[in-house]
């Protein structure tokens, strides 16, 4: 028995626009950030949490996405050797057996940030997504996955009815933070409950935590097959994009290489990405700009590119590109 709460914050916009032919392509790229800029604004008078923004699909399939998945932070404090451990390797072997499109960084991998063993904090309390995103794109993430296990609790019903019950309850979030933006794409509450038959245990195991240990596996396995697929269909639908992290006169690097699927001689949009606004409790957001030039790769490492520019001018850290 379960019941789930889930917390979906954003807007969707429809809009036409008729022009020639020849520029529909470009109409469709600068059509979406005026969208955007609407969609945050519109959260900014009327939300208290981060918005949630679906992005339209663009070119990349072929490009594997890098999805970071932060430790879940665990407020309960409840042994976190057999609880919080042991959510985040159901959570990670789940997803790497059915998701397949991300490439999924986790913490203990060499190419996890130690920037991310701690999220950041705004002084308002809240998460700081603009911060989170900044280290997202400086890693050549797509998307940063965070939690907090929330709640664990056990709960006893007496009835001369039915009889007294045991229950184990646990409530668990999962966040998602787009780095282009540091909105969120996904903020759901999972909470699950199952009975605990006390009746069946022996005087031994009675004494011990036995049957506790029994029932939040349970819980945590009902939890990790819903989670597991939320995360899955919300990363897998993101189009692939990389960042610039660097740039000198007309040669710049991006925080993405070999690893993902790019190759020496690749070409490149780049897209300004500078303009923010901030939120109504501090949260800082930022709005993807207009296609401002295009780069060819010059050279390709495994995590990171090099690349010259070949049309535009102005290319700087924190430009998004994507294939052209």
């Amino acid at each position: 028995m379960f019941d789930t709460h889930k917390t979906n914050v954003g807007a969707f916009y429809k809009a036409s626009h008729k022009e020639h032919k020849p520029r529909c392509k470009a109409l469709n790229r600068l059509l979406f950030p005026a969208l955007l800029v609407a969609a945050i604004m519109l959260f900014t008078q009327s939300c208290t949490s981060t918005p949630k923004i679906i992005q339209p699909g663009r070119s990349g399939k072929n490009l594997k996405k890098q999805v970071c998945i932060t430790r879940f932070d665990d407020k309960k404090r409840f042994d976190d050797s057999y609880l919080e451990q042991p959510f985040q390797d159901r959570l990670l072997d789940a997803l790497l057996e059915s998701c397949k499109k991300p490439i999924f960084v986790v913490p203990g991998q060499n190419e996890f940030p130690a920037a991310l063993e701690n999220l950041p904090m705004l002084e308002t309390g809240f998460v700081d997504n603009m911060a989170i995103a900044d280290i997202g794109r400086q890693n050549g993430f797509n998307a940063v996955v965070t939690g907090v296990i929330s709640d664990i609790r056990q709960k006893d019903e007496i009835s001369w009815l039915t009889g007294d019950h045991s229950y184990f309850q646990v409530t668990i979030t999962a966040e998602i933070y787009d780095t282009q933006t540091g909105a969120k794409l996904l903020d759901k509450t999972y909470l699950h409950e199952v009975e605990v038959d006390v009746d069946q245990a022996t005087e031994s195991e009675k004494e011990t935590d036995y049957f506790d240990i029994i029932a939040i596996e349970k819980v945590l396995k009902t939890i990790v097959k819903e989670m597991h697929a939320d995360i899955c269909d919300t990363v897998s639908g993101l189009p692939w994009l990389g960042f610039i992290i660097a740039a000198e006169e007309n040669t710049v690097t991006i925080s993405a290489g070999k690893k993902v699927g790019l190759k020496a001689g690749t070409h490149l949009n780049i897209y300004q990405n500078d303009q923010t606004i901030t939120g109504t409790f501090g949260n800082q957001y930022r709005i993807p700009g207009p296609l401002i030039g295009e780069l060819e790769l010059t050279s390709v490492s495994e995590h990171q590119s090099k690349a010259i520019l070949v049309e535009g001018t102005g290319a700087v850290p924190g430009n998004s590109v994507s294939l052209k």
